[in-house]
Parts: C-alpha cells; sequence; structure tokens
C-alpha cells in the first residue's frame, strides 16, 4: 500500500474554523490524524466471481480488511451499483443489500443504471444497506428548484477522528446529464438533470463554513489522456475549479482514473469491482480549535485473494438456486469472443454480430418471414461482457446482453436505413452492432450499402422497405437514437408477446437451439473504403 512520500506538494490547504470555545481551552498544541475515503464505481451487480471480476466475497473482504489497517475510513460508491448483469435481474439486484451492510457503504451517487427498472424499483432499493444516496441534480421542476424525494443534493457527516478531532464532511452527490439517453427514456422523461457544475456551486455557495472537507461524489465520466485526467462527459470541467472541494470521486465512463486537475484529486476505480479508489487527508486541528486538511495521495488498489465467507455464502444461496437455472449448459463456444476485439477498419465485433443475428432469427422464427431483408441490431453498450471458450452457461450468455427489456420490429426504407446506420457510427455511446452487411464510408460518410446473406448480395435501395429488429432502449431514443426511425411497427410482431420478446431469453434460447458456436461462421459486417 502506498505511503505517500511523494504525494506531500500536492498539499491543498483549507482551514475553517470549528467555532468552538471549548476546543481553545483545552488544545495547547497542533493534533493530526489522517482521513481514508475508499469508493468503487460501476459495480453493476458483479456479485459473482468470474476472469478478472473479484466478485463481491473479495471485494467484501478487502473493504473489511482496509477498514481495520487504515484509520479513520469511510466507504463510498459512484452509482451504477445493482444493475447490469444476468444475475441482479433475476434476482432483483440481490445481495446488494448485504454486501453494503457488511462493507458499511456509507454513501453513494445515483448512475444512469439504477433507474433500469423503474423509479419505484429503484427507490426501494435506495434504502439497502443503510447507504444514503444523493443526487444534487436531479429535480422534478429545475426552474423552481423542486427535486423528487429521493433525491437528496448532499450529506453533512460528523466525524470524532481517534486522536479525538471533530471533523465534518459535505458530501455532495452528482449524476451524469448522459441520463436522459443512458437511461430507458421512458423511465426518465419527467426528470431534469441539471448541469453538475451550476449545481455544485450554488451547493457550496449553500453550505459555507458548514464542512471542514467537501466531496463531490459523482457518477460522471473521467478518463486519462496523455497522464493527465479529463472529463468525457460534456460541459463538466468546471468541477475541478470550484473553490474549496477536496477532492472528486468519479465513475460512468469505466475507466481507472487518477490524478490531479487544478489541484484537486480525481480517481475512479475502473468498474465490476476491479479497484478500490482511494485518497488519503491529513486532518489538523491547532491551538485555537481551527481543523484544516492535507491532501497526502491516492490510489487505485486491486481486491485480495481471500474471500468473505459471509459475502460468499449469501451470493451462493442465489448462484445454486434452482428456481433461477443459472449453472445450465447452453452449448458450447469454440473462440472467445469479446465485445471490444473489433474487425479490421471498424468497430464491429463479431460478438455484436452473434446477438443481433439471434434477433433476425427470432423474427423470422415467430413471424414466418423468411424472405425479406431482416436487420437485428443492438447499441454497442447492451453487450456488457465477453463470451469464454468451452462450455456456455446460462449464466454466462444471460451476462452478454443482461438488461432486458423487449425488441422491437419495424418497416424502415433505404434513406431512413442509412440515416440509422450512419448515427450508429458517429454514436458516441459506440458504433451500433448488426450483421451481414458491407457498407460503403468515404470522408465518415456511408455512401452505399449491401445486404450480404451467403453468397447472395443485395444493394440497399432508397426507396427499399426493410425490416429493423431492436431493443426498446434504442428504439425510444436511447444513446440519441431518434424514435421517429423506428415508427413505422411490424404488426405480426407486435402480436407477439412481450414477455416472449426479451433480448436477454431470445439470445439464451438461441444459444441452447445450436450444438456450438464458431467465431468463424458469424456474419460480421464489413466496411469498405
Amino acid at each position: 500500500m502506498s505511503t505517500f512520500k511523494s504525494a506531500a506538494k500536492w498539499g491543498i490547504i483549507l482551514a475553517v474554523s470549528l467555532g468552538t470555545a471549548s476546543l481553545q481551552a483545552k488544545n495547547t498544541k497542533v493534533v493530526t490524524d489522517t482521513i481514508n475515503f475508499l469508493a468503487f464505481n460501476d459495480f453493476h451487480g458483479s456479485f459473482q466471481q468470474t476472469g478478472d471480476i473479484p466478485g463481491a466475497g473479495r471485494f467484501v473482504r478487502t473493504l473489511l480488511d482496509l477498514r481495520k489497517d487504515l484509520p479513520n475510513v469511510c466507504v463510498l460508491a459512484c452509482g451504477d451499483n445493482y444493475s447490469g448483469g444476468y444475475f441482479p435481474r433475476l434476482t432483483g439486484g440481490r445481495p446488494l443489500d448485504e454486501m453494503f451492510t457488511l462493507a458499511q457503504v456509507e454513501y453513494s451517487a445515483i448512475g444512469n443504471h439504477e433507474f433500469d427498472w423503474g423509479i419505484p424499483a429503484m427507490v426501494e432499493r435506495l434504502h439497502w444497506g443503510n447507504t444514503q444516496y444523493l443526487a444534487a441534480n436531479i429535480f422534478e421542476d429545475s426552474a423552481n428548484g423542486i427535486r423528487p424525494e429521493w433525491a437528496v443534493p448532499y450529506a453533512i457527516k460528523r466525524q470524532t477522528l481517534k486522536n479525538g478531532t471533530p471533523v465534518r464532511i459535505a458530501f455532495i452527490g452528482l449524476s451524469t446529464q448522459e441520463t436522459k439517453t443512458a437511461a430507458l427514456p421512458e423511465i426518465v422523461q419527467d426528470l431534469y438533470f441539471a448541469n453538475p457544475v451550476d449545481v455544485a456551486e450554488r451547493i457550496m455557495e449553500q453550505l459555507k463554513d458548514s464542512a471542514d472537507l467537501y466531496i463531490l461524489l459523482t457518477h460522471i465520466g473521467t478518463d486519462m489522456r496523455g497522464g493527465n485526467v479529463v472529463f468525457t462527459d460534456s460541459d463538466v470541467d468546471g468541477l475541478s475549479r470550484i473553490a474549496g472541494i477536496a477532492g472528486i470521486f468519479s465513475g460512468h465512463s469505466h475507466k481507472a482514473v487518477y490524478g490531479l486537475r487544478n489541484d484537486i484529486p480525481i480517481i475512479q476505480g475502473h468498474n465490476y469491482g476491479r479497484k478500490i479508489s482511494r485518497l488519503q487527508y491529513e486532518v489538523s486541528r491547532d491551538k485555537k480549535g481551527i481543523v484544516s486538511y492535507r491532501f497526502l495521495g491516492g490510489e487505485l488498489l486491486s481486491p485480495q485473494e481471500e474471500t468473505s465467507i459471509e459475502m460468499e455464502a449469501s451470493v451462493n444461496r442465489y448462484l445454486n438456486d434452482p428456481r433461477y437455472g443459472f449453472g445450465e449448459i447452453l452449448t458450447r463456444n469454440l473462440q472467445e469472443l469479446d465485445p471490444q476485439k473489433y474487425e479490421a477498419d471498424s468497430r464491429f465485433s463479431r460478438l455484436g454480430a452473434l446477438v443481433t443475428t439471434t434477433y433476425q432469427d427470432f423474427y423470422r422464427h415467430t413471424t414466418g418471414n423468411d424472405t425479406s431483408i431482416v436487420l437485428g441490431v443492438c447499441n454497442a453498450g447492451a453487450i456488457r461482457t465477453l463470451l469464454p471458450i468451452g462450455e456456455v452457461t446460462k449464466l454466462q450468455a444471460g451476462n452478454i446482453i443482461p438488461f432486458g427489456g423487449r425488441l422491437i420490429a419495424c418497416k424502415m426504407n433505404g434513406t431512413q436505413l442509412k440515416e440509422l446506420l450512419q448515427y450508429g457510427i458517429e454514436c458516441k455511446a459506440g458504433w451500433l452492432q448488426y450483421h451481414n452487411m458491407e457498407i460503403k464510408i468515404d470522408n465518415g460518410k456511408i455512401v452505399s450499402m449491401v445486404y450480404v446473406d451467403k453468397d447472395k448480395q443485395t444493394p440497399i435501395e432508397e426507396n427499399g422497405i426493410y425490416t429493423v429488429v431492436t431493443e426498446n432502449f434504442v428504439a425510444s431514443g436511447g444513446d440519441g437514437y431518434n424514435p421517429e426511425w423506428f415508427s413505422l411497427r411490424d404488426q405480426d410482431f407486435e402480436a407477439v408477446p412481450a414477455a416472449e420478446r426479451n433480448p436477454t431469453d431470445v439470445f439464451i434460447r438461441y444459444l441452447k437451439s445450436i450444438p456450438e458456436i464458431d467465431a468463424w461462421q458469424i456474419a460480421v459486417p464489413k466496411v469498405l473504403e
């Protein structure tokens, strides 16, 4: 564990009078102590250990051991806590309640994926684990400053350090403005996500002299570029210029981030529990009762191998519950399929092509339409993890596209399809995934499209009519896709019960129907230039 020997030069001093006469009378010298903030982000319900994902058992054990080894620890979360895997979707997000209770998570930001199952379900989960969720920039009526009842803007923790120094820590919660398109639009349509900088500045003014350390606890994207911390959300760079801020914990972008920006430490711990963020401060109180702090340093810690037996048992109760059938073997995979492994000169993956091929297959089987051109598409963010070589379990398959929802099918002419696929290249969230296509690009723009079915090539014509099958997230405007592209619904497909059109279940049923997956037989799109 780092000793922060080189971090003294980063010291940031902020003195705030406690205004307590008794302290002034009793103290004749400066007393110092340290306080440690441990945080994680984008856990996404990754309770079971798999690959380089440590699982809740190892993660909790690490936090508990750090709490024993370090003085004055406060554990924080930066949002997207429970939704994002097949395991939490089937179990309703449990055992997050047990995990947050054992790890003593005190405060959390609200991420876009907290909204996945609707606001009533989110509000229920905000009470799990004795954790206070904070969301300062979420409003029902921003003009009048009216927040939902569950959107608590900040909290002030009053803590007495082990040397007797009382310290007040203000946590201000901030959510990404991208929630309007990163969450299912119909769920958050009545909420307004205000600019985090403007809101944080107002709250800092409001809380003036109310705390000794001010921490921004955010679900806002950051990254490292050229060795420097940058914000990946738009219009939030001013967060690092707000006077009096001691540190910023970030999330949302799933990056390993640590550094100073405008002399403020900013940190993010990757995702799925792979890293734990740590910021450490020296807190001093002089003989007049004045409390000051100095930033000592930070680091990203990897979870240890030892596990919490209690947490592991909780996870295993769900994993082994026969109601879920997580261990059922569906098929066998011959080559690893990674959603981040792209074909040459594109950002199409073979896993993306496999997923969307299952949409096409489901449409054909349920409607009996096996002659017209049908294209399955999905947003890049829907595909969450890789499919390893070997036997594929129901849990592994479900984790590929875990969010559920429902598939929709619509009719598009060639012009609309071209607009859709063009936006799918330009989309900030990542390339739209599909299959069986060759697209020619010139200066970043699609100039021609050809549908390829085995040896048959069919040019996409402007006035031709084509069927597109996708998730309701994309069709309703998620990630900024235009809902008007999907307005002409296929009525034969709409007649299929919505419960049968769950994309995760469609993918699982498809894999169960085939003896093996061969990556080289997947009809991944090709880009011609």
